[in-house]
C-alpha cells in the first residue's frame, strides 16, 4: 500500500512541475496583456513618426500621414506579429525604449518643415 501511495505522491509531483514548466515556456503571457502592450506601441510609434516626418518634405512631395484609425490598426497587427516570439521582459525593454524616443520626438513639434533627403541604397551596401 505504501508503494502505491509513493507512485501516486511522484505521479502529482511531476504532474504539476510538468504543468509549471508548460506553462512557462508556452504561455508567455496572458492574450489580454499582450494584446495592451501591443496597442500601446502602436500608439507611440505612430506619435513619433507624426512628430519627426509629418509635413516634411521629400523632393516636392509633403509628407502626409492617413487618419490615425488606418495607421493604427495596421501598426497595431504589426506590433503583435512582431512581438509573438518576445518575453514579457523584452517588450517592456521596448516599450521603455519607445518612450524615451517619444519623448525626444516632441522637440520637433513646432519647428520649422525641413527639405529631407532620400537615398536608396543598394542590398550589397548594407
Amino acid at each position: 500500500m505504501k508503494k502505491t501511495h509513493k507512485i501516486a505522491v511522484l505521479g502529482c509531483m511531476a504532474a504539476t512541475v510538468g504543468s509549471a514548466v508548460y506553462r512557462y515556456w508556452m504561455i508567455r503571457m496572458p492574450l489580454k496583456e499582450f494584446t495592451r502592450y501591443a496597442l500601446y506601441m502602436a500608439v507611440m510609434d505612430d506619435e513619433i513618426c507624426r512628430n519627426e516626418l509629418e509635413g516634411n518634405q521629400i523632393g516636392d512631395e509633403v509628407i502626409t500621414f492617413p487618419p490615425k484609425a488606418e495607421t493604427l490598426q495596421y501598426r497595431y497587427h504589426l506590433y503583435l506579429q512582431m512581438n509573438q516570439a518576445k518575453s514579457r521582459r523584452q517588450i517592456q525593454k521596448d516599450i521603455l525604449t519607445m518612450e524615451q524616443r517619444l519623448q525626444e520626438s516632441r522637440q520637433y513639434i513646432g519647428q520649422p518643415k525641413v527639405q529631407l533627403e532620400l537615398q536608396l541604397c543598394k542590398e550589397s551596401d548594407l
